[in-house]
């Protein structure tokens, strides 16, 4: 349920832009394709979560910094809220042979999460860099830090500290970025002053068989 709400999140967002860019059709064009792969990554998550299995539709290649820069577009308005300073430092092009559906469900979990441990106007780090043989996506905040209690079992499914949350968010990132060939790791403090978590993906550039 996690997963699909932050699907229909998006979608909402979405169409709530491509409303209010009626005088531009072409941009409301591009809110409404994005919509639309929203829409079938939402198919896919119902999809396997009936079947209890993961669906493998395999991989081509992506763009994580296109990618990337649609998850900041479609939470804007909570980045906005919260008033938080975005910084991003990216490639110009950054290809990685990835299931797009589901890397945009890591990249959206670990924003979120980010975003929820910031305070108001705190700072968000995102980053993509080529780094062959992989492609480097990192996400930062300097939000409280990642609890010691919660470290050793940050990635398993059930585990949160969060009120609303289930435990599932991170669990997934893990099983995804991991059935892609890749790695997720992450470093956190909970030193004042120097307070944060950084969370590091590395995807493979080429197809993994």
């Amino acid at each position: 349920m996690h997963e699909v709400n932050n699907r229909l999140e998006a979608l909402t967002n979405l169409i709530f832009q491509a409303k209010m860019l009626s005088a531009s059709p072409r941009q409301s064009i591009e809110y409404l394709d994005e919509a639309d792969s929203q829409l079938r990554s939402l198919g896919e998550i119902t999809s396997r979560s009936l079947a209890f299995v993961r669906v493998d539709h395999g991989t081509k290649e992506i763009d994580l910094v296109a990618l990337a820069t649609t998850a900041l577009r479609l939470h804007q308005h909570r980045i906005s809220m919260k008033r938080i300073n975005v910084q991003t430092r990216c490639s110009e092009v950054a290809l990685a042979f990835v299931n797009r559906g589901e890397i945009f469900q890591v990249v959206t979990n670990l924003l979120l999460n980010a975003i929820d441990a910031l305070p108001h106007s705190g700072s968000l780090h995102v980053r993509v860099a080529v780094r062959a043989p992989n492609v480097i996506l990192t996400i930062a905040d300097n939000g409280n830090g990642i609890p010691e209690s919660m470290r050793r079992t940050l990635f398993d499914s059930f585990k949160t500290n969060k009120a609303d949350g289930n435990g599932l968010g991170l669990w997934v990132v893990r099983e995804i970025v991991n059935g892609h060939g890749g790695n997720v790791r992450y470093r956190t403090s909970s030193v004042h002053g120097k307070s944060g978590t950084i969370f590091r993906v590395a995807l493979p550039m080429q197809k993994v068989e």
